[in-house]
């Protein structure tokens, strides 16, 4: 049976739940830290899809959500408030009142075998529900025809990066199978973790980085409509192959920078002659480079907000479609490198207080390398360095991804994550421009493979039938 191209998700429910035992002290608001304004407020999700239990069927598994979630609330206190705008400065903040997260259980009329889960619009997009601004947590439950679920957790970026973002279901994991115990806790003390420097110090040049957010000068909506999204499995044997040739004898490149550069040489190859030159970027998280007796080291493994920074680097298009992987790897190594200091991370909690007055104008800041504007750039966010362990009773997950709706930005983006199959493979949801999405998809290479139910396990593999490598849908 082919995959529906769309699917409705119908909510059955929408339940606000308090935490059951608020910390007692706890500041009424939280202000968030400078690094936490560098991106700023917008919904992000992270979903996760299970097949059917073995042993429980899905009232099982909304009755134990039920019943967690209170508990779960009280350790993670600010995610049962409210994101507001400070109404004297309009900055962003936090109000911790317990006025509580959201729990969704919802519904969608087909099985997890029939999802187009290679469309990223037609699976994830389906998959998450929208939710109120405002709310810190909307936790979702979606039931599937085949008894199999979703669990996705919908939450605002001002309040998690990638690290925050993954710690939820980790923690709401370890709590669910020790009867509510946690092995660590939370950091939520945001703004004296960062605090600015004085007088604020910060390189020129990032001033040429960020731009005013303004929609005028953003893509229309159709033109950002047009980009389209995929969702890949990139299987360990590639990466392994990719990283030996991004290698050399004096230098071995980690398997994302030989992703990164594999990706880079297929956006030379769809940009062509187009334009002169393209771009790469990478989100960096900066938890490992912050000095320990400067930065309290288990404060920031446990904090949860944001530490992390744009890379960028622009090249020639010819330069990078004639050099070898290995040296394209070099030049994205090089560009990590540079952001990959403490004093990138001080320099922008200064650059943010110097530039706060936007808020109370009701604007905000944004990297210019996001906003499609001068040559083809793409964003790659690696979630790789964190492990997402989703088992919380009812069998671990076989799809894991971050979601997020980019409006009108119009940059080309991917974000990699390991698969929950632990066979050392990588899942990556894409937006890209029509011409990325055929190069991609006509690499001989075949290293992005499209992640159909059944590469996913989510159904079984058609007999006689091989798996396709691209599936065009344009």
């Amino acid at each position: 049976m082919p995959p529906s191209e769309r699917f409705a998700v119908e909510v059955v429910t929408r339940t606000l739940v308090q935490a059951s035992n608020p910390p007692r002290d706890f500041p009424a608001v939280l202000p968030v830290s400078n690094l936490d304004l560098i991106l700023g407020s917008f919904h992000v999700f992270f979903i996760a899809a299970y097949p059917a239990p073995a042993a429980a069927g899905f009232p099982a598994v909304a009755d134990a959500a039920r019943a967690a979630l209170p508990a779960f609330l009280s350790r993670f206190y600010p995610f049962a408030g409210r994101v507001v705008a400070n109404a004297s400065t309009g900055v962003p903040e936090v109000v911790c009142s317990n006025a509580g997260a959201e729990l969704v259980v919802a519904r969608a009329g087909l099985a997890l075998a029939d999802v187009d889960f290679a469309d990223a619009d037609a699976s994830l997009g389906a998959i998450q529900v929208p939710f109120e601004r405002g709310l810190a947590l909307s936790l979702q439950l979606v039931r599937f025809a085949c008894g199999g679920f979703s669990l996705t957790w919908g939450t605002d970026h001002l309040l998690v990066d990638g690290h925050g973002l993954t710690s939820l279901p980790n923690a709401w994991t370890e709590m669910l199978r020790t009867g509510g115990g946690l092995s660590w806790e939370p950091h939520h003390d945001r703004r004296s973790l960062f605090l600015p420097r004085s007088p604020p110090r910060y390189a020129p040049s990032l001033d040429d980085e960020f731009v005013r957010y303004d929609p005028g000068g953003l893509p229309n909506v159709l033109l950002a409509a047009a980009l389209v999204r995929r969702n890949y499995v990139v299987e360990a044997g590639d990466i392994d192959r990719l990283r030996a040739a991004a290698s050399t004898s004096g230098r071995r490149a980690t398997r994302l920078e030989a992703l990164s550069a594999h990706v880079w040489k297929l956006l030379a190859a769809a940009v062509g002659g187009s334009d002169t030159h393209c771009r790469l970027a990478w989100l960096v998280d900066g938890r490992r480079r912050l000095e320990p007796a400067k930065y309290n080291k288990a404060h920031v493994n446990n904090y949860l907000g944001n530490v992390v920074t744009y890379a960028s680097r622009e090249a020639a298009v010819d330069t990078v479609a004639s050099s070898t992987l290995a040296d394209v790897a070099t030049m994205a190594a090089a560009a990590i490198g540079e952001v990959f200091r403490q004093e990138r991370y001080e320099e922008l909690v200064d650059w943010m207080e110097t530039h706060k007055g936007v808020f109370k104008e009701g604007g905000k800041w944004t990297e210019a390398v996001g906003l499609g504007t001068g040559s083809p750039a793409l964003v790659v966010s690696a979630f790789v360095p964190f492990r997402v362990d989703g088992d919380f009773g009812f069998g671990p997950p076989r799809l894991v991804m971050p979601w997020v709706r980019p409006g009108r930005l119009g940059s080309a983006a991917m974000t990699v994550i390991r698969s929950p199959a632990g066979d050392g493979s990588w899942l990556v949801t894409a937006r890209m421009w029509p011409r990325l999405a055929d190069a991609v998809e006509a690499d001989p290479e075949a290293v992005f493979k499209p992640a159909t139910a059944e590469r996913l396990g989510f159904a079984a593999a058609r007999h006689g039938a091989e798996l396709p490598h691209a599936v065009s849908r344009m």
